[in-house]
């Protein structure tokens, strides 16, 4: 597994007090990162209703998850989402993602997001670029 800390990470930091700070699990034979979240009312989008663009970062963070245990970094250039019913502010939601296929220096992963009561709410395609090290700001 890669490893690094960014303590302010938006979805997996730790001191980031507006953040996600998702806990994330991986399988290695099945290439499965895995875990639960519950959003706070300030994620909250349309009433009672998480945020669109909140699940979409939940998505994405746990398919980068899934690099990171793959020893790739990657930087999302790719990613398709279907949101398929709403998730609601304090409900426990299950989120899986996995590896699909690498080519050259492309990665294929895709993410799910599930309520207590087994539907997927959204799903995600991601492509990722892999890379030698994280971009870093121009000085």
């Amino acid at each position: 597994m890669i490893e690094f800390e960014d303590k302010i990470c938006f979805g997996c930091g730790k001191e980031n007090e507006h953040g996600l700070k998702l806990e994330l699990s991986f399988d290695d034979d099945t290439k499965t990162a895995y875990g639960e979240f519950t959003a706070p009312e300030y994620l909250e989008g349309p009433p009672d209703i998480i945020h669109a663009g909140i699940l979409a970062s939940i998505l994405d963070e746990t398919m980068v998850t899934v690099n990171k245990y793959m020893d790739c970094i990657g930087m999302v250039s790719e990613m398709n989402i279907r949101y398929l019913q709403p998730a609601f502010i304090g409900e426990e939601l299950y989120i899986r993602g996995w590896f699909v296929k690498k080519n050259k220096k492309t990665i294929e992963n895709r993410a799910e997001i599930e309520n207590k009561m087994g539907k997927i709410v959204a799903r995600a395609k991601g492509r990722y670029i892999e890379v030698e090290d994280i971009p870093q700001q121009p000085e």
